[in-house]
């Protein structure tokens, strides 16, 4: 049976830390700074916090460093919410999703522009293929259908596609 506790813990804690983050937190050093996701360990003792920077000039390490700092306020909001008996040991990532999303969209762009066709070499995906076959190059059933003799055609054989 699987156990839908965690998850909903896991998005329920996401949305107290954001919201403590965004109105309850003070520290101009995080601002912009937004948890992404929440992993709680099956025992509920451990968290770890995904966060992401995206406005926000400072680095990763000074960050993470003001957010461990941060970590007791944290942990009163978990207690003040009242939604878990035990409050767990919050540990801080930096969460590269949108970094690597970046480098992705820039190697595609690289790639596109490399197979980009300026110079028009005539393919267009439009263009039916039957206008460029001549007639000549089409095989006709119908052709073959009339030299086939139908009084040679066997009637055991039938029987025999049955039993199989």
């Amino acid at each position: 049976m699987k156990n839908y506790r965690i998850p909903r813990l896991q998005n329920e804690l996401k949305k107290l830390f954001n919201t403590t983050l965004s109105q309850k937190l003070n520290d101009p050093k995080l601002d912009w700074v937004q948890i992404t996701e929440v992993v709680l360990s099956r025992d509920l003792r451990y968290a770890k916090l995904y966060f992401s920077h995206y406005n926000n000039p400072a680095k990763h390490e000074v960050i993470r460093e003001h957010l461990i700092k941060s970590s007791g306020f944290f942990k009163k909001q978990i207690a003040g919410a009242k939604i878990m008996r035990t409050i767990p040991e919050l540990s801080f990532y930096y969460d590269d999703t949108e970094d690597r999303a970046t480098k992705v969209e820039a190697l595609l762009a690289r790639i596109k522009s490399d197979y980009d066709d300026d110079d028009d070499d005539g393919y267009d995906p439009d263009i039916d293929i039957e206008d460029y076959l001549d007639d000549d190059d089409y095989y006709n059933y119908e052709d073959e259908e009339e030299d086939y003799d139908y009084e040679d055609y066997d009637d055991e054989g039938e029987d025999e596609l049955d039993l199989i």
